[in-house]
C-alpha cells in the first residue's frame, strides 16, 4: 500500500485530484499541517474495515465482561456510556 504525503495547501490546491487517487489507486494521503499528521484519506473500504475491527474488538471486551460474571444490566450501562462518549448514543 503506497502512502503519500500532502500539505494542507497542496491538499486544499489539489483536492480533487487527490481522492481521484485515493479512489482509483488505492493509496492512503497523510495530510500534514506544519509538518505533523492532522489526517488521512483513505478508501472508503479500507475505513469500513477499520470501523468493523474496533466495533469487534469492543464487542469481545463486552463478551469479557459478562464471561467475568457481570450482569447483563452491568454490559448493557456500560455500553451505552461507552457509545454515548463517542457521540453514538441515541440520547
Amino acid at each position: 500500500m503506497k502512502n503519500v504525503t500532502a500539505s494542507t495547501r497542496e491538499t486544499s490546491r489539489a483536492f480533487t485530484k487527490l481522492l481521484r487517487r485515493v479512489v482509483e489507486e488505492g493509496i492512503e494521503i497523510t495530510i500534514t499541517s506544519r509538518g505533523k499528521p492532522v489526517a488521512v484519506l483513505v478508501p472508503y473500504s479500507r475505513y469500513k474495515r477499520a470501523a468493523q475491527k474496533e466495533n469487534l474488538e469492543a464487542l469481545f471486551k463486552l463478551a469479557d465482561r459478562h464471561l467475568t460474571r457481570v450482569s447483563l444490566e452491568d454490559t448493557y450501562r456500560a455500553s451505552r456510556e461507552e457509545l454515548e462518549a463517542r457521540g453514538e448514543g441515541d440520547g
